[in-house]
């Protein structure tokens, strides 16, 4: 776990310097993209939205399945209460993340449609 923990603080480092750097770039350059990768970019983002969104369902589904089985396994054998407990609020946490990127991509694929 202690190497784990150590990825993290690395991880962590390296996304604060990405946008300090990257701040530092759109403040003094911008690239000028052509309008036929500008489309294909917007292409592509449309299509990755639809796989994202397709999974994102297909996984809400499976996480409303196991959620429920844990809530009757911890209703019909109090003993197992915690266990049950901590696995739903595992898959919660999970399906929150993946809710987070898929809002994020569709914040993103919305934003370039309004231009």
């Amino acid at each position: 776990m202690r190497e784990f923990y150590h990825i993290c603080i690395g991880l962590t480092i390296g996304v604060i310097a990405g946008f300090i750097v990257g701040g530092i770039r759109l403040i003094f350059g911008r690239k000028v993209y052509s309008e036929a990768r500008i489309n294909a970019t917007k292409k592509f983002v449309n299509a990755a939205a639809g796989v994202l969104k397709y999974l994102t369902f297909l996984l809400l589904a499976l996480g409303v399945v196991w959620c429920v089985y844990f809530l009757i396994l911890g209703i019909a054998n109090p003993a197992q209460a915690d266990y049950a407990n901590n696995m739903a609020e595992l898959i919660v946490s999970v399906l929150t993340v993946i809710s987070i990127i898929f809002a994020f991509v569709e914040f993103l694929r919305r934003k370039d449609e309004k231009k």
